[in-house]
């Protein structure tokens, strides 16, 4: 008696050619198999499993009918990833925790087959340092052979914001190792119907990237693609492009704008704006009676009055990230009210020389920026004046670094679901060098993080990832989403938060008062057709029960043996035909020497 479980891969790399066919071919000759008695399973595997049939005791034709059924259900492959590794460790593990009935006869026999063209985008890493469960066997039948390469495209996304205010959207191109030719063609489909195109250069086994051209920007693209390899099935990239969002920044102090020697000037002159932000400094003075603006974050240079400092406290607690740069002792009051401390000082500390940063605290998120060792030498950066505080909280603070003389220079509290972060020394030309610094910008744009992260989170997704729709309109979903795929016929789906795409395109996600375009892609690591090394399954562990190579591979030892043998025949009739061609050429040879009867 045994137990067969087929996984059957139907990720979007199995659209190719006639891949699908030879699967369901494959599947049969296991279903050949099985006996009387027998159990099978049938699962399908992309990003996820999914069991389609499972047999306790195989009833011959009656069995095979009820099999097929379910596997005609599944028409073709879906657009999902391949987590091969995942779904081996899913079935091993059901098979493992499977006990026989007390009636029944164990199994002699448990097996794996993975039905698969296992090309080098599937992932494999739960296997990796995985127990494999003893007894179950891993049999892999290898489809296909990705003998004409193969192209994707995949979209490129910048990690530091402060660098590429009007960049274009950039995308990766590649070509396979085994790619027929080495010149695409990108090309861009508008809302319009408008077709874009340019040729790119790609070598196969190289990528480029590649930006969006400067005369397709002001263009409304909904869709990018390559053209120019065999395989189509990942040619299409869907494009939402982001809409430019406001970051509002209110500096609480008593700065003229143009006054190059204060700190408000700098301040306004560090962001600048891009596609996808539009940074707007707003200036109030400490001693204004009116209601404290909404803001991103707060820049507090002076000493703030009542009302106004104890509505900042409030909002500061209630979620809000404020930075205090403390320049004068009369901001004590203030420093000690958001920071819940009573006699907190303030003192100037006279100096001849400059003071140096150390013990840079570049695990915390506010200066993780600089946590690469190119970045992380600040001995070039001096500051003229500092203050030192007194009497502040013994907890509840973490200096993110200090001054080479010991006190802190920079300092973060979290007063109730807010942040405040504390600069004993300014960036004014009177303070220190940090404006006209490499710091700089980072430094703001690093406090601003998490602002940016959600007001430019992407709008491209992949197909079966689960996403938030809710967050598209500010997490506000009491009223309930409705998401619209792209395409006729299409139905609407309602959705309270989350929503996971099955195919691509562009949808659109409706709430109350708001609506938004995001687009779904395949994995990208589905352009990766070209076959895994086989080796790479031994490496891991898999206990391999049968033959593991490919059609060409496995038939590769008899075609070498073919051609030896030719090799040799032809080489014994050349032999044969040198050894006959001396014997009649020494025949000849001596003839003539024999002298002549008259």
């Amino acid at each position: 008696r045994q137990w067969i479980t087929v996984l059957l891969d139907r990720s979007a790399s199995m659209q190719r050619g006639d891949l699908w066919a030879q699967a369901k071919a494959k599947t049969q000759t296991a279903i050949g198999q099985l006996g009387p008695g027998d159990r099978f399973s049938l699962i399908a595997y992309d990003n996820s499993t999914d069991s389609l049939a499972e047999v306790k005791s195989w009833l011959g034709s009656a069995s095979e009918t009820e099999v097929n059924a379910q596997l005609e259900r599944l028409a073709k492959p879906g657009f999902g990833g391949s987590n091969l590794g995942q779904a081996l460790v899913f079935v091993g593990e059901a098979m493992q925790e499977t006990e026989s009935e007390p009636d029944e006869q164990p199994f002699a026999r448990r097996e794996i087959i993975v039905i698969s063209d296992l090309q080098k985008g599937s992932h494999l890493g739960d296997v990796q340092g995985y127990e494999w469960p003893t007894g179950i066997g891993v049999s892999l039948k290898q489809i296909g052979e990705d003998d004409q390469g193969n192209a994707g495209i995949e979209q490129v996304f910048s990690r530091v914001p402060w660098a590429t205010a009007e960049a274009a959207p950039s995308f990766r191109i590649s070509n396979s190792a085994n790619g027929i030719g080495d010149e695409l063609e990108f090309l861009a489909h508008t809302t319009a119907g408008e077709t874009l195109s340019q040729k790119v250069h790609v070598p196969p086994g190289r990528s480029r990237v590649v930006e969006l051209p400067g005369e397709w920007a002001g263009k409304s693209v909904e869709r990018l693609a390559i053209r120019g390899d065999t395989a189509e099935f990942d040619n299409q990239f869907h494009f939402a492009q982001n809409r430019q969002q406001a970051v509002r920044i209110v500096y609480i102090g008593e700065d003229k704008p143009n006054d190059a020697e204060g700190s408000l000037f700098y301040l306004a002159s560090a962001f600048q704006q891009s596609n996808t932000l539009d940074f707007q400094v707003e200036a109030i003075s400490g001693k204004s009676t009116d209601a404290l603006p909404e803001a991103d974050l707060f820049v507090i240079g002076d000493a703030v009055d009542n009302p106004l400092a104890q509505a900042l406290g409030q909002t500061i607690e209630s979620g809000a990230t404020a930075l205090m740069v403390v320049q004068s002792p009369g901001q004590a009051a203030n420093l000690g009210q958001w920071l819940g401390a009573d006699g907190v000082v303030i003192r100037d500390i006279a100096s001849s020389d400059y003071a140096l940063l150390q013990s840079l605290k570049l695990d915390d998120p506010v200066l993780a920026v600089f946590r690469d060792a190119r970045f992380s030498d600040f001995t070039n950066l001096h500051f003229w004046k500092h203050r030192e505080l007194q009497n502040l909280p013994d907890e509840g603070i973490d200096v993110l670094a200090r001054f080479d003389s010991g006190p802190p220079a920079w300092l973060a509290a979290r007063p109730g679901d807010g942040r405040l972060l504390v600069m004993t020394s300014g960036w004014t030309p009177a303070d220190s060098q940090l404006a006209l610094s490499t710091k700089f910008i980072p430094l703001l744009y690093s406090i601003l993080q998490p602002v940016l992260e959600q007001k430019t989170q992407s709008r491209q997704f992949i197909v079966g990832n689960r996403i938030d729709v809710a967050r598209f309109g500010n997490g506000q979903a009491a009223a309930g989403i409705t998401v619209i795929p792209s395409g006729d016929g299409m139905e609407a789906v309602s959705v309270d938060t989350f929503f996971t795409p099955p195919t691509p395109g562009l949808y659109t996600a409706k709430g109350a008062g708001w609506s938004e375009t995001f687009a779904v892609n395949l994995p990208a690591a589905e352009s990766r057709t070209e076959p895994i090394v086989m080796e790479q399954f031994q490496k891991l562990g898999l206990p391999m029960s049968a033959p593991t190579a490919t059609p060409a591979v496995a038939g590769a030892p008899k075609k070498a043996e073919a051609l030896r043998r030719e090799y040799w025949q032809w080489a014994l009739a050349a032999m044969l035909l040198f050894v006959t061609l001396e014997t009649v050429l020494a025949a000849k040879g001596s003839r003539a020497t024999e002298p002549v009867m008259t």
